[in-house]
């Protein structure tokens, strides 16, 4: 094991946005074995950030926007980007608009959101992203998008899925990174394309990477890695993918599995 690749809420991340000494103290060990660590998150750099530099693990590459972006924790050096076109995120977001669709916008490193709503609420509590309220203007991105998100009530996120699939499934990815929020991405962006990426500017195989989730987003980095595991609390057909599964996210599942197969 050369490199081990870990999503961040839900997985890493305990309930209430938080990580344990044990799980800092055990990632560290890891590095000092000469294994690397890679934050592979669907989160922005302005929200990943403070996550990743508690952790303490240096200059790491992190994998922003589910793959959209793989860029520098402490130096913020941009590695790679692959961007959802003007004209396409447009398109999106003029569908979002006719059919009444919360969405909100990604663009360097900005969250863009029409108006303050209960779900614009929810997310800046969640994550502790800081939106810009711009009204009409998101619907007209004037430069490539990194991501388009939305939040949705679990039960209307099946119609929103079709929606969307059959106006636009063509131009963009759609993958769920919780019950409630469908990201939307620049075809042949994932978390398992940019660990391929990575690994090669790394020398690192991807037989030779653990990856570790809990969601759909996460599942093109399961399904490549040498070895994935999911934790207790992940979606169960998100299980069903992972060769093994750990403890839950609130238990320090990830960091347990790594003290007793890494370290």
């Amino acid at each position: 094991m050369k490199l081990l690749a870990i999503d961040l809420d839900d997985t890493l991340l305990r309930d209430d946005n938080t990580v344990s000494d044990y799980t800092k103290e055990v990632l560290k060990k890891a590095q000092d074995k000469g294994i690397e660590v890679l934050i592979a998150t669907g989160r922005m750099y302005q929200t990943a950030y403070p996550v990743a530099h508690r952790l303490g693990l240096g200059d790491v590459p992190m994998v922003l926007y589910s793959g959209g972006v793989i860029q520098r924790v402490e130096s913020k050096e941009l590695i790679w980007e692959r961007a959802i076109p003007p004209e396409v995120a447009h398109k999106v977001l003029a569908i979002a608009k006719e059919h009444n669709i919360y969405i909100q916008s990604y663009i360097d490193d900005e969250l863009l959101v029409h108006s303050e709503t209960e779900f614009s609420r929810l997310y800046e509590e969640i994550t502790g992203a800081k939106a810009m309220y711009v009204g009409d203007a998101i619907y007209e991105p004037q430069k490539g998008t990194n991501k388009l998100l939305v939040v949705e009530e679990p039960e209307r996120m099946a119609e929103v899925i079709a929606i969307l699939s059959k106006e636009v499934g063509d131009m963009v990815d759609l993958v769920r990174s919780k019950v409630n929020f469908l990201e939307i991405v620049a075809p042949h962006v994932s978390k398992g394309e940019a660990l391929a990426f990575m690994g090669e500017q790394l020398g690192i195989g991807l037989t030779d990477m653990v990856s570790f989730g809990n969601s759909e987003n996460d599942i093109s980095m399961l399904q490549v890695t040498g070895h994935s595991v999911a934790v207790g609390n992940a979606e169960e057909h998100v299980k069903t993918i992972a060769k093994e599964v750990c403890d839950t996210n609130e238990k320090d599942g990830v960091a347990k599995w790594i003290e007793a197969n890494v370290l």
